[in-house]
């Protein structure tokens, strides 16, 4: 059966004509304009029809802060947006984990002389180029009939194209005073039809930044902020302190104990992802092991340096699992996340040659995500006892 065009889902109307916001979306190299539409789309849906330019440009700045800045998703080479969202957070010390509204604030509100260079660097193309589908046919017809007519002149065409249409293109242009004033019928539109094209837009995120980032797990999860859900290690904790009935723990870091005197010294008893969560976006038992709370907040969401840690972090699950595999239904469902590693694990006894099994399960499954997270941006981190300093 041919898979349906997704398309297909924008509901026809005897208001607009619906196939445009298919073609206002069908051909882009950058982010642009994709964010600038889900910013106008925003908007619209919290009442508003007249909006500034300086606004829209925060909106995508909101959309895309997850994806850039907390997930090290990769909006192409040449996106600038993503060198405004690291600026804001870099050089301005805006914190990754900020609200949308109030990051959206924060920017109309700031005189940053550089900020104001930037948003200003989006709003000299993209408003037209998302209408330009409205005006193709015109445009086409100048080309042919004025020899004169350049692609550097399209932008003043349609901005004049614009002031007589009689309101049928998406929104009206306001150059003079860099705002916007969406049309009444397609803001009913977009307003009566708003899950469907709110989940247009997004498979049309999804699909562009699968494209530039094809080996990273879990796309359609990070357009948006991790919920309280997401980050519960409750029942992972659980699990833990059930292997520590049975032997020591130890911090993979410190290689200190977990007892009172440490933790009084390190932080209470915490659970890591060696892959950061940030990037496998899961929570499955072969890829956590405890740490010290100070020394995990220290840790962020780096990779621990592999060549020292990666060796020990699969000695201590390989001691790990041989406790687990002998509980009778005890964490079920938690053990049997141990056969993403590999599928005949449980088969694996204490031996040289279950060990040796094992560990190379483990390494070959770690490894490639590791460099896969390492090329994103995910920096690398160690502990140092003497001093007890983070370092990338």
């Amino acid at each position: 059966m041919e898979k349906q065009d997704i398309s297909q889902i924008l509901p026809k109307s005897e208001l607009v004509e619906s196939g445009y916001l298919e073609r206002m979306l069908d051909n882009f190299s950058s982010s642009y304009k994709l964010f600038w539409f889900q910013g106008i789309f925003t908007e619209i849906i919290k009442g508003n029809t007249q909006v500034p330019y300086r606004r829209i440009v925060a909106r995508m700045i909101a959309a895309a802060w997850y994806p850039v800045n907390y997930y090290n998703l990769s909006l192409g080479v040449a996106d600038k947006l993503s060198d405004t969202i690291r600026y804001l957070h870099v050089e301005l010390g805006l914190p990754k984990e900020i609200r949308a509204d109030t990051l959206v604030d924060f920017i109309e509100e700031s005189s940053d002389k550089r900020l104001w260079k930037m948003i200003n660097g989006f709003t000299g193309m993209v408003p037209y180029r998302l209408i330009r589908p409205f005006y193709e046919s015109e445009i086409q017809h100048r080309k042919q009939t004025d020899l004169a007519f350049r692609d550097a002149k399209v932008n003043a065409f349609i901005e004049q194209c614009n002031r007589s249409d009689d309101g049928a293109a998406f929104y009206r242009l306001d150059r003079k005073n860099r705002k916007l004033t969406v049309s009444p019928k397609w803001a009913l539109y977009i307003r009566t039809n708003a899950a469907l094209v709110e989940g247009w837009l997004n498979y049309k995120l999804i699909k562009y930044i699968q494209e530039r980032n094809p080996n990273v797990p879990a796309i359609p999860f990070k357009l948006f902020p991790p919920t309280e859900r997401d980050r519960n290690l409750s029942a992972q904790t659980k699990f833990w302190r059930r292997i520590q009935q049975d032997i020591p723990l130890y911090d993979l870091y410190t290689e200190e104990e977990f007892n009172r005197e440490n933790m009084e010294r390190y932080g209470n008893f915490s659970i890591d992802h060696f892959i950061p969560w940030s990037f496998v976006l899961h929570n499955e038992i072969w890829n956590l092991y405890p740490m010290f709370g100070r020394i995990n907040s220290a840790k962020s969401d780096r990779l621990p340096d592999k060549e020292r840690y990666l060796a020990r972090f699969c000695e201590k699950q390989y001691e790990a699992f041989l406790i687990a595999k002998t509980w009778d239904r005890e964490f079920l469902s938690m053990r049997e996340q141990y056969l993403n590693v590999k599928r005949d694990i449980f088969e694996i006894e204490r031996s040289d040659r279950g060990h040796d099994a094992f560990v190379q399960a483990m390494s070959r499954t770690i490894e490639p995500l590791y460099q896969i997270a390492n090329n994103q941006g995910f920096g690398i981190w160690r502990y140092e006892k003497e001093s007890e300093r983070s370092h990338i």
